[in-house]
This record gives C-alpha cells, sequence and structure tokens, in this order.
C-alpha cells in the first residue's frame, strides 16, 4: 500500500502542467523538466541536512536552502502552461545553481563536475528544435567549466571546510552527479519508450482501421452489384413488354442502362482499387520491357491516334510488374486520349536517378491541366470534361497514386492548360525483393510508328 501512494504522489508531481490534448513530446518535456525538479529539491535538502550536520557557515547553509523555492519554479511554469519557458528557465536556473554551488564549495568537493550532465540537458529538453537555444545553452555550461578553472585558480572558495569531512562531501557530490546522469537516461528513455508504445498502438490500430475500411469497400462493392443486375434485368423484361415504337420510352430505357452501366463500372473499379495492395512478392522488373508490352496492348490505339511513343533508356528496378505496367498504361492512354482535335499525341517517358528513389517522368502535348484542377485529379471518381467531351470514369490516376504508394513513393503533376502536362512518380530503390523470381521476358514488339530515342 505504502509503495502504491509513493507511486501515486510520484505521478502527481511528475504531471504538473499535463492536460488532456497536449501531445505526447510536449507531455515527455513536461515529465522530464517535473521529474529533475523535484529530483533537484531532494537534493538539495538532502545538502541542507547534511549542513547542519557538519555545522557548516550560515550564509552556506541560507545558499542551500534557498535552491529548493528557485528549482520550484519550473513546475509552477509548466502549471501555468508555459511549456518552453519552463525548459529554458529550468536550463538557465540549473547552470546558475551548479556555478553558484562551485564557486562556493571550491575545487576540492568536485562541486564544478555537476557541470557534466548540464550539457546534455538542452539538447534533451530542446531535441525537436532545430534552433540556436540548444547549443547556446550547452555552450554556455563550457564556457562555465572553463571559467570555474580560472576562478579557482584566482580566488579561494567562500567556503573552507575541515579536511576530516572533505572527503565524506566530495562523495556527496559524487553521488549526487551520478544521481542526476542516470536520472536524465532512465527519465529519457522511460518517456521515449512510452511515446514508442503509444505509437505502435496508434500503428496498429490504424492497420486494424485499414483492415475493416478494405473489407468494407469489398462487401458493398460486392452486394451492390447484386441490385444492379436486378434492375438491369427488370428494365430489360419491361423493355420487351412495352411497345418498341414508343421512341420517348426507348430514350427512357437507354438513359437508365447507361446510367447501370456506368454505376456498374464504377463498383467494379472500387472493388478493384480496394483489392489493391502489396502482399505480393516485389520482383527485379524491368521497365522497359513493361513499355513494349503497353505497346503491344495498345498497338490499335496507338494506330488509330497515329501517336509517338518515345522513350530513352529505362532502368530496372524493384516492384510489382502487373502494379507498374497499369501506372505506365494510364499515363500513357491519358497523354493519347487528352488531346485537342485531330492533334498527334506524343508520349515521352523518361527516368531519372536519386539516392534512394527511380524518378520517372511520363511528358504528353496534350489539353493540359487548369493549375485548380492540379490536386483534386488524383482523386477516386473525380473528372474535369463531359462525357460527350472525353470519355472516362475518374479512377485511373487515383489507381496510380495508391500503387505508386505501395512502392514507398509520390506521384505529382506539372501542367500549363493547353501546352501537355508531365507526370512524375518514384519507385523507392530498396523495396524487398524476392531473388528467386526472375522479371517475366516480353516479345520486342515495336508498332509501325515506335520511335526510340537515345
Amino acid at each position: 500500500m505504502k509503495n502504491l501512494r509513493f507511486k501515486e504522489i510520484a505521478l502527481t508531481l511528475q504531471n504538473i502542467g499535463a492536460y488532456e490534448g497536449l501531445d505526447a513530446d510536449t507531455v515527455k518535456k513536461i515529465h522530464l523538466t517535473n521529474s529533475i525538479a523535484f529530483l533537484g529539491c531532494i537534493s538539495a535538502l538532502g545538502m541542507l541536512f547534511y549542513a547542519f550536520a557538519v555545522n557548516t557557515p550560515f550564509y552556506a547553509k541560507l545558499v542551500t536552502g534557498l535552491v529548493v523555492p528557485v528549482i520550484l519554479v519550473m513546475p509552477l511554469l509548466n502549471y501555468c502552461g508555459r511549456y518552453y519557458a519552463a525548459r529554458v528557465v529550468h536550463c538557465i536556473i540549473s547552470l546558475f545553481i551548479l556555478m553558484t554551488v562551485a564557486i562556493v564549495s571550491g575545487p576540492a568537493l568536485h562541486s564544478q563536475f555537476l557541470l557534466v550532465p548540464y550539457l546534455g540537458l538542452p539538447f534533451i529538453l530542446f531535441d525537436e528544435k532545430l534552433n540556436r537555444v540548444k547549443v547556446l545553452l550547452s555552450s554556455a555550461g563550457i564556457i562555465g567549466f572553463i571559467y570555474l578553472e580560472w576562478h579557482f585558480k584566482h580566488f579561494e572558495p567562500l567556503i573552507v571546510l575541515d579536511k576530516s569531512i572533505v572527503c565524506e562531501t566530495r562523495l556527496l557530490n559524487e553521488i549526487i552527479l551520478f544521481c542526476f546522469i542516470i536520472a536524465l537516461f532512465y527519465f529519457f528513455t522511460s518517456e521515449s519508450n512510452k511515446y514508442l508504445e503509444k505509437l505502435k498502438k496508434k500503428n496498429e490500430e490504424v492497420e486494424e482501421k485499414n483492415k475493416e475500411l478494405e473489407h468494407f469497400a469489398y462487401i458493398c462493392s460486392h452486394d451492390l452489384s447484386e441490385p444492379l443486375r436486378t434492375v438491369d434485368g427488370f428494365i430489360g423484361i419491361i423493355k420487351e413488354e412495352s411497345d418498341p415504337k414508343n421512341e420517348k420510352l426507348n430514350t427512357y430505357f437507354h438513359y437508365v442502362q447507361e446510367a447501370n452501366k456506368r454505376m456498374n463500372t464504377m463498383i467494379l473499379s472500387l472493388l478493384a482499387f480496394s483489392k489493391l495492395q502489396n502482399k505480393n512478392s516485389y520482383q527485379i522488373t524491368n521497365s522497359q520491357d513493361i513499355i513494349h508490352e503497353i505497346e503491344v496492348d495498345l498497338n490499335q490505339l496507338i494506330q488509330e491516334k497515329e501517336a509517338n511513343i518515345e522513350y530513352s533508356f529505362l532502368p530496372t528496378v524493384h516492384g510489382l510488374p502487373t502494379q507498374l505496367k497499369q501506372v505506365f498504361q494510364n499515363l500513357i492512354i491519358n497523354g493519347i486520349k487528352y488531346q485537342p482535335q485531330n492533334a498527334k499525341p506524343i508520349i515521352h517517358i523518361t527516368c531519372e536517378e536519386t539516392p534512394d528513389y527511380w524518378e520517372f517522368c511520363v511528358a504528353d502535348n496534350g489539353i493540359g491541366i487548369k493549375e485548380k484542377n492540379l490536386k483534386k485529379i488524383f482523386h477516386m471518381f473525380t473528372r474535369l470534361h463531359l462525357d460527350d467531351e472525353f470519355k472516362g470514369q475518374g479512377i485511373g490516376l487515383s489507381f496510380c497514386k495508391k500503387i505508386v504508394e505501395i512502392h514507398k513513393g509520390k506521384i505529382w503533376v506539372e501542367s500549363q492548360y493547353q501546352k501537355g502536362s508531365r507526370f512524375y512518380f518514384t519507385i523507392k530503390k530498396d523495396l524487398p525483393v524476392e531473388m528467386c523470381q526472375t522479371p517475366t521476358k516480353t516479345l520486342f514488339y515495336k508498332p509501325k510508328n515506335y520511335k526510340n530515342v537515345d
């Protein structure tokens, strides 16, 4: 019971200023500043009792006693919500107290070595800040240590203790030094472990939610197909039993059936999108072979539109060949489809190597995209044109985005309206590869108007 009571008190003191809704890193800093502050109070009280026991001068007892209320400023600032100020004041007051103790007691008691744990304190309290604060505060400790070496050579200590108790006092200071170092290490690692544990739980929750969403999308898309088939069937029956000469009614039937088809296509697309995942083994894949295979598949469209597909050397990458083919194919088809009337499409594919990624670019000379639409084109079922202008469902680019993300990359577009678009996407280099699997070899077929740019 006593242990539980002590633990409750310790947690209450540690959580002064920690309110619900604060981010985990701020809470960690609050716990750290409060813990070190109360540990400092305990050390100061211990030194005060020791000062009375060995009968040190009155001003030594006064200085030691004043340390306690000064240290309690940090928990007070946390309580008032001044978290950043509490950390800055924590470092300044700690440096001031340590310098004062060293100057008063002199080098014989090794008080100057209490500055050693201080040097790391600013880097722990300001580890998320990329500014000069932590460097300046830590550098102040180094300057203070150098100053003490100079001070000890030119000035006598304010307290001269009897030689019989110098060894005992020095030992006490060294115990306090090691306690602070261990405390800093313990609090930092324990809070970091708590943060990592929370992060792990959050990741597990996100993974579970993603699985639920995938299952939900699959069930919805699968179950929605059945009533659509029923509607389509009954429309067909009603159409057969109605007057075939009624043009108005035939027009209504046509609109209903076309809407039914669009809905069915959207459901099947949603089902396919929910099935996109990275459970398959990554393979060593020749991206140039993928383009050749796409040229074979799209040969009729390429011939019809008189399109040119130009590309320089494309690398071998680690990935899922079927999915990567889908990305290239969607971007190439879009480049051929979204063209001004009577224009001849030119698709130019390039790749640049970066330290961690392969960066591909699929450029076209099409109608381009207005700047206000650049971000939303990757959203599911987003269309920028009417069906009578360009047919489509608005799903291709959302597929591309998810596939690229499965490959630990990102996709974006640069475009000028009526001047063409450049789609960029990256594929991470160090994806896990099943070395037993080899890339699928594709027939090197060259369409009539194929052009290889070296």
